[in-house]
Formats: C-alpha cells, sequence, structure tokens
C-alpha cells in the first residue's frame, strides 16, 4: 500500500475546510473527495464530505459519510455526536439515541455535549418523556448558559405539567436575560392564561408593552388572542374592535416586513368575519395576498389615529394599570427588579411609519398554511354576501390543500353551494361527498372533522335522524353543537 502524502492530505483538508465555511459547496466537497481518495482511513476527511451534505440537505450521505468517520476513530465522542445529529435530522430517533450514549461514554467537547444534551431533550419532549426532556434541558443549560430556545423548551414543558411556578421562574431568567426581548414575557403570559390567571396575564401584555422599546408583532398576536379570550367569556363585542385597534397600531407605528403585513392582514380578515363584515374581510384577504402594494397604499390602517384610541382601550388601561409603578420610590423599584416582578421600561417615542414602505420588488410567497387560510375566509365572507358561485370557487381551490382537514372542508363547501344555487345533481353530490368522509374516517378513526362534516351534510339533506345517530358517536361537547344545529334545521332555522 502507498505510503500516504501527508502534507497534501492535510492541505486538501484544511482548503476544503475553507471553502465550506465560505459557503463554496462543491469545492469543499470535491476537496474531501480528494482527500479520502488519498487515504481512506482520515476521518477528518469523512467529516469535511459529511458536513458538506449536511448543508445541502443531503441528509442520508451526510450520515453514510460520518458512519464512515465513526470506523475510522470509534473511541472519539464527537464522531459519535456528529452521527447522532445527522440521524436525529432525518427523526431517525432510535439511532440517535443510539449515537448519542456512545458519544456520552467515550467523552465529548463542551460544545458537542451541550447541542447533544438539547438534542436529547427535545427528542425526549417529542416522545412523551418530559421529566428525561428536563434533566438534559438542564444538562446541556449548564454548559450553554442562558440559551433562549433552551429555557423556551423548559418553559414550554412545564406548561405541560401544569407547573406553573417553575415556568414563571424560567420566563423571568429569560427577561433578566434578554430584557429587550417579548419571548419571556410571551411564556409567563401563556402559563398564566394556561392557569387561569387572566387578569396576571393581561399584566404580562402591558408589562411588555410598557417596558419594550418597540410593538412586535408577537406581543400584538398575544393582545389580540387576549381579546378574542375575554369576548368568549363575555361576548362584548368590543373586543373585536379593539382588537383591530392593536393590528392598525402595530401597522401604523411598526416596519412590517411583506410576511409580517400578510399576517396582519390576514389576522383582521378573521376578526371582520367574525362580525360579520363581509366588505372589510376581503378586502384584508386582498391585502395579505398582495401586501407590499396593499401596505404601501395604506390599506386598513391609514385612517388610524392614537389620539381617537377609545379611553378603555387595552392600551390606555395598560397606561392606567402601571401607574402605580411610576409613583414608586426607587428603592421599591429596585427590590421590585431585584425579586423578578417589574423591570424598568427603556422606551422612545415612536414617529411613526410615513416615509416606511415595503418592496414591491422582492418576491412574497403565501405559505401553503396561509393559502388554506385565505381560501377558508373568503368562503366565509362570501357566503355572508350569499355569492355561492364564488364560495364554489374558492371552495374547489381548498380541495387543493394538503391538509386532509382543509380539502374535507373543500369538498363539504362545495356540496352546500352546489345546494343553496340549486345546481342539478346537488343531491348526487352530497351522496359522493358523503362516501369521501365515510372512507376517511376507515383510514383514520381518529378523524373527528370528517365525521363532523359527513352528520353537517346529512343535516343538509334532512336525514336528522341518522344525524342525530351518528351525534351518539362523539363526546358530548361535540354532539351538544351539532345537536344544536339539527334542532334549528328541523325548526326551520329558528
Amino acid at each position: 500500500m502507498p505510503e500516504v502524502n501527508n502534507e497534501q492530505l492535510a492541505e486538501f483538508i484544511s482548503n476544503s475546510q475553507v471553502a465550506f465555511f465560505n459557503g463554496e459547496y462543491q469545492k469543499a466537497f470535491n476537496l474531501a473527495r480528494r482527500a479520502i481518495d488519498l487515504d481512506d482511513k482520515c476521518a477528518d476527511a469523512y467529516q469535511c464530505a459529511a458536513n458538506v451534505c449536511m448543508s445541502l440537505g443531503r441528509y442520508e450521505d451526510a450520515i453514510d459519510y460520518y458512519q464512515k468517520a465513526v470506523n475510522c476513530e470509534p473511541d472519539n465522542g464527537n464522531r459519535y455526536f456528529n452521527l447522532g445529529y445527522a440521524q436525529a435530522t432525518v427523526n431517525k430517533i432510535a439511532e440517535a439515541l443510539q449515537s448519542f450514549a456512545k458519544a456520552d461514554e467515550l467523552g465529548l467537547n463542551e460544545d458537542a455535549a451541550a447541542q447533544m444534551y438539547h438534542i436529547l431533550g427535545i427528542a425526549n419532549q417529542q416522545l412523551g418523556k418530559l421529566d428525561d426532556a428536563l434533566i438534559n434541558l438542564k444538562k446541556s443549560e449548564l454548559l450553554i448558559p442562558g440559551d433562549m430556545d433552551i429555557m423556551k423548551r423548559k418553559a414550554a414543558i412545564y406548561g405541560i405539567l401544569d407547573d406553573v411556578p417553575s415556568g414563571l421562574s424560567v420566563a423571568n431568567q429569560m427577561k433578566l436575560i434578554a430584557p429587550s426581548d417579548y419571548a419571556g414575557y410571551q411564556v409567563a403570559y401563556i402559563l398564566l392564561k394556561q392557569a387561569g390567571r387572566n387578569e396576571d396575564a393581561f399584566k404580562e401584555l402591558a408589562y411588555a408593552r410598557k417596558n419594550l422599546m418597540n410593538f412586535p408583532i408577537e406581543l400584538c398576536e398575544d393582545m389580540v388572542d387576549f381579546e378574542m379570550s375575554t369576548y368568549a367569556k363575555t361576548q362584548d363585542k368590543e373586543c373585536f374592535e379593539r382588537a383591530l385597534l392593536y393590528i392598525k397600531h402595530y401597522m401604523k407605528t411598526e416596519k412590517p416586513t411583506a410576511d409580517e403585513a400578510s399576517q396582519c392582514y390576514l389576522n383582521a380578515a378573521e376578526l371582520y368575519l367574525q362580525i360579520e363584515d363581509a366588505d372589510n374581510t376581503i378586502a384584508c384577504l386582498r391585502g395579505a395576498e398582495k401586501p407590499a402594494f396593499s401596505y404601501n397604499n395604506g390599506l386598513f390602517y391609514y385612517e388610524y389615529d392614537p389620539q381617537q384610541a377609545d379611553e378603555n382601550s387595552i392600551l390606555n388601561e395598560m397606561n392606567a394599570n402601571l401607574y402605580r409603578y411610576e409613583q414608586l420610590s426607587t428603592e421599591q423599584l429596585e427590590a421590585m427588579r431585584n425579586s423578578d416582578t417589574y423591570f424598568s421600561p427603556d422606551t422612545k417615542e415612536n414617529d411613526g411609519n410615513e416615509t416606511y414602505t415595503i418592496s414591491e420588488d422582492d418576491e412574497f410567497i403565501i405559505s401553503p398554511d396561509s393559502s388554506d387560510r385565505i381560501n377558508r375566509i373568503y368562503i366565509g365572507a362570501y357566503t355572508l354576501k350569499e355569492d355561492f358561485r364564488k364560495v364554489m370557487y374558492y371552495a374547489l381551490e381548498l380541495q387543493k390543500s394538503k391538509d386532509e382537514s382543509m380539502a374535507e372542508l373543500g369538498w363539504y363547501t362545495e356540496a352546500r353551494a352546489m345546494k343553496d344555487l340549486a345546481l342539478e345533481g346537488w343531491q348526487d353530490k352530497y351522496d359522493e361527498v358523503q362516501k369521501k368522509f365515510r372512507n376517511a374516517i376507515l383510514k383514520d378513526p381518529t378523524d373527528l372533522n370528517a365525521m363532523t362534516l359527513r352528520i353537517r351534510c346529512l343535516i343538509d339533506t334532512e336525514q336528522y335522524d341518522e344525524a342525530a345517530e351518528k351525534c351518539s358517536y362523539l363526546r358530548k361537547e361535540l354532539q351538544d353543537e351539532l345537536l344544536e344545529e339539527i334542532n334549528k334545521a328541523q325548526n326551520g332555522g329558528a
């Protein structure tokens, strides 16, 4: 066997690493392959090739190269970590756990160990092993203190375990480490709302609104969420007006990207649909489809004047609720800061977005989930307007969805639109759709969406006894809503 030229081998590997870190992946891979050809027992050469494959999304090739690196150095824990990371990326959890166990046994460097425990925490969480997830996340946190993603995961697990005090402790740590980041406030808001402590949950939104220098979209969406939760309890329609006001305020004072503007228009469309304002719903949906053009022309937010806000709006309530903090002494504020209950505000006036525009040259792509949501809301809006031909159009669009529940809704809506238009063959369409729902249920007995829509087909075709019978197979909270629909239909909609 010819002697390996170590100088040349080192040159290939070094150049491959430089090319990789500079994004020249093909050159990096070619150099790695030349190193492998020169010495097929060189673990670093396989490592270089594997790293390139990971960056290019060629995960199976990466696993193959990492495995060869392990074979070259079976006593190196870092090699096993890299193999486990690639296996976890393609959801080969059992294999990844074996590789990580070997890495832990052999020992590995601190950075790799931190990443490994983080990944193990994620894997444990996915497998429902929440106690193990917390243990591994805490191990990772010891090696990488103050990692926000780790803390978010810990807080989420405490939420699942209904351990609100521990979750709030993590949230307060997040606020201390990153006081300009909304993440800590958001974690606290979610936990408190989950615990039914709505007044305290509201205060977290107020603290964030007071302390943060800007108005992040996540905070805006949580403020809207709070109003919708309030509406569910009080049925006070002013909640919708306040929720719309927050979105307008965000659009007016912040600098949204095209994606964020589209999301704002979609959220506003949902709200307008719930108050049965079809025209504004449709206008906002068109804004969601063309967010740059719509935002630059002031759609939806241009008439908003902060001075016109209802004096009872959440924005003014926040200021009122926080007034008492402003009256506290320096010593009292310091004591509150030390106990993680309050953080000093650091705000500045926002001059508004008079000159800000979203570039219309940048490509904007509507995500599949947003596309489904747009089609679903269009169906609702045109149903309100009794424009059933357009309802049918968007029903057919919804049927193209990769989300089975959305496609199922499209089937039902098409049949319903045919009935509303009194088109020939609408009864046959209902029969066809019911068979589709039955087959979907046979395939997946947990598909409650298919079962619910099948019952609605029976209601629409006045097969009330069969509809009631099928209701009896569902849990009580689902039964009650559908039985109410059956009774209402039987009584002529009264």
